[in-house]
C-alpha cells in the first residue's frame, strides 16, 4: 500500500513477499524469557529437597538435571539458583547419609 504523506510503501500483510506476491510462512521465536510450564522447576525444587534426606545421589543428580532444564528452556536465573542449591542438596545429603548410615545410598 502506497503511503502518500511520506512517499513510500508500507507493508499490509507480511505474510505475503512483496517480491513475487508468493505467501511466506512466519517464524515466531519465543522470547528470551520463556515460559513453558512449571513441572522442571517444581519437581526441581521437589527433588532438591528429598536429597537432603533420601537418596541423596539419585535425587540431587535429577534435581540437577531439571535445574539444567529449567535453565534452559525456561528461566536462565531461576535455573541458576536451582542447580545452585540443588548441588548443595547432594553434597549436604551425601555428608549427612555418610555420617548417619555409614553409607552414600540411604
Amino acid at each position: 500500500m502506497y503511503n502518500s504523506q511520506s512517499g513510500s510503501y508500507e507493508v499490509v500483510n507480511t505474510n505475503v513477499c512483496h517480491n513475487c506476491g508468493g505467501l511466506t510462512i512466519k517464524n515466531e521465536e519465543l522470547s528470551s524469557d520463556k515460559k513453558l510450564g512449571i513441572a522442571y522447576p517444581m519437581f526441581g525444587w521437589l527433588f532438591s529437597v528429598i536429597s537432603l534426606l533420601f537418596i541423596p545421589l539419585l535425587f540431587g543428580a535429577g534435581a540437577l538435571i531439571l535445574g539444567f532444564l529449567t535453565y534452559h528452556d525456561r528461566n536462565k536465573i531461576h535455573g541458576a539458583i536451582l542447580m545452585f542449591f540443588a548441588a548443595a542438596g547432594l553434597i549436604i545429603g551425601s555428608i549427612f547419609s555418610f555420617m548417619v548410615s555409614g553409607t552414600l545410598f540411604i
